[in-house]
């Protein structure tokens, strides 16, 4: 086995391009090519189907990129905890977080006790969390419900309740609240399909009868609050996402309790790395 050969081999798989993964090894694009051209030469497999434009895995290099992932992740372990345990603390977290506002007490109680630590949040919905922590791209995700993976070690960190909100114009702007069957037929903004405040809304509305009329589907909490402060329907989101606004108006969904939990994952066979560990650890405090 030719360590420099995988690398090379998992770059491409990784970018879906000889180019940027030249570019991310810092070596020449033919130098990248020649590897995987080795590799694939010295156990008489393909890799990549090179027909089309873009590289894409063959079934032999999907099996390969699956072995890569957990090796160079162990690797990328490894050279974390040198790194951690030689610097006194130093490194770097990477977070993968639904709504990344959600996670800002959490960060700051981390950095006050580890502020050698460098820490990069990305936002994404539930789902590209998810497939972010499997590809070994983030350390730690922070993500709502989800359904069970054995991959992954989980733990509840809150819940909140999910509430509908309008513009501070709309006719219902002056209520209280209002019920679930209040929303049949309502022009909605919503989430898009990926999101878990989408699907967890969705399943009571199913499940009560009601048939909201969805208007716009935006891949953004920002986007949607923006879209329903310019009239454009009702919006849910979860009572803990949604800032102070005062061109909203919030109406909890009184007769029925729809709730949203929020979880810190990470992969099982890296729960107990350095970094990820002392993460948890201080999360959990502050709960």
């Amino acid at each position: 086995m030719n360590f420099t050969q995988l690398r090379s081999f998992h770059a491409v798989a990784r970018c879906g391009s000889f180019t940027q993964a030249a570019r991310d090894l810092r070596v020449s694009q033919p130098t990248v090519t020649e590897q995987v051209r080795e590799l694939e030469a010295t156990h008489g497999i393909q890799v990549f189907n090179r027909a089309q434009r873009k590289v894409r895995l063959t079934a032999v290099g999907r099996s390969l990129y699956e072995i890569t992932q957990r090796l160079f992740g162990i690797v990328s372990e490894t050279d974390q905890f040198l790194h951690v345990a030689g610097n006194h603390g130093a490194g770097h977290l990477r977070i993968s977080s639904v709504l990344p506002f959600f996670i800002v007490g959490m960060l700051t109680a981390f950095r006050q006790r580890y502020p050698e630590i460098k820490v990069t949040v990305s936002a994404g919905n539930s789902a590209r969390t998810l497939s972010s922590l499997l590809a070994y791209e983030t350390d730690i995700g922070v993500l709502s419900d989800h359904t069970p993976d054995h991959r992954l070690f989980t733990r509840i960190h809150d819940s909140h309740a999910i509430v509908a909100f309008v513009s501070h114009d709309h006719p219902w702007a002056g209520r209280a609240g209002i019920r679930l069957g209040d929303l049949d037929g309502q022009p909605m903004v919503l989430r898009e399909s990926g999101s878990n405040t989408r699907r967890v809304f969705e399943t009571a509305v199913v499940g009560a009868g009601v048939a909201p009329k969805v208007v716009l589907e935006i891949e953004s909490g920002e986007a949607i609050r923006e879209a329903v402060v310019a009239g454009h329907g009702i919006g849910v989101y979860g009572e803990k996402s949604l800032p102070q606004d005062d061109r909203i108006k919030v109406l909890p969904i009184i007769d029925t309790d729809i709730r949203l939990n929020r979880y810190l994952a990470c992969l099982n066979e890296r729960r107990h790395e350095l970094l990820v560990d002392a993460f948890f650890d201080v999360a959990g405090e502050l709960v």
